[in-house]
């Protein structure tokens, strides 16, 4: 029974990349238990929005900018955090 209940203890956690809105950046505190805000993705949600941004066409310079550093952003959560293999990704 003991074996059980530890069993349910050791449940290891999936990686988890949090959306922090700005203005509510707090360096000091990254403890689970004290994180009152933000949005937390898990790897299905990361990949949607990898799929959305990758078939996404930037109009402008400003837009094609944006687009870059968040394309780069996800590819390098999905394959250092989530262990996803990427075709034409080399991280």
């Amino acid at each position: 029974m003991s074996l059980q209940k530890k069993k349910k203890k050791q449940k290891t956690k999936e990686p988890r990349t949090r959306i922090i809105p700005p203005g509510e950046d707090k360096t000091g505190e990254d403890s689970d238990d004290e994180v009152e805000g933000g949005m937390y993705l898990e790897k299905e949600d990361m990949l949607v929005i990898y799929k959305a941004l990758k078939n996404y066409k930037p109009v402008t310079d400003d837009e094609e900018m944006v687009y870059e550093l968040l394309l780069e952003q996800f590819e390098e959560s999905l394959v250092v955090d989530y262990k996803v293999k990427l075709r034409g990704v080399r991280w």
